[in-house]
């Protein structure tokens, strides 16, 4: 990985908890969880182990971005958690092709919901939330707050898994330059 591409890297997964905060959370449609969205796009796209770092580092910078108010470490826990089974979902390596054109599509939208409803049933598990809480969202939120949230996690994971599975694809085709002779 390049520097360029290291320091895009870090200031996605430090730039999606400020972007979740100050623009999805605020809109009377709900959105996406932009959170979740960039640890699977890291897992797909670098594998487990950054998968589950970008996890780790993301969920500690929501953990920790106002208004906080549950358990720090939950976060971190559900989406390094979240990150490393993405990771690990992903085709191991090999370049999509032929039958298994539709995985990408599959593995981002499961690893979007499953980031997703981890976190909600993270927040009950350690009482952060009531489930009536965890599933209303905000008090001006729609009755179906996280059925819409999920909505949006699992349509945009598909479209990232499939953007990482083609970006994947473009980097491992070999080059039509062959090697030098000296």
């Amino acid at each position: 990985m390049s520097v360029v591409g290291l320091v895009l890297t870090v200031l996605m997964v430090l730039v999606a908890p400020l972007a979740q905060v100050l623009l999805v959370n605020r809109s009377p449609w709900g959105g996406p969880d932009l959170v979740v969205l960039a640890v699977v796009w890291l897992a797909l796209a670098r594998g487990p182990v950054w998968g589950c770092v970008a996890g780790l580092v993301a969920g500690l910078a929501a953990d920790v971005t106002p208004p906080a108010d549950g358990t720090v470490g939950r976060t971190a826990l559900v989406l390094s958690v979240t990150g490393l089974l993405v990771g690990r979902l992903r085709d191991g390596g090999r370049p999509y092709e032929g039958a298994s054109a539709g995985r990408p599509l599959l593995v981002g939208g499961l690893g979007a919901a499953l980031g997703t409803v981890l976190q909600v049933a993270a927040a009950v598990a350690l009482g952060d939330e009531p489930w009536r809480s965890a599933l209303a969202g905000p008090p001006a939120a729609p009755s179906s707050w996280a059925a819409l949230t999920l909505a949006w996690t699992v349509a945009l994971g598909a479209v990232v898994g499939a953007r990482a599975a083609r970006r994947r694809s473009s980097e491992s085709t070999p080059s039509p330059v062959g090697p030098r002779r000296v």
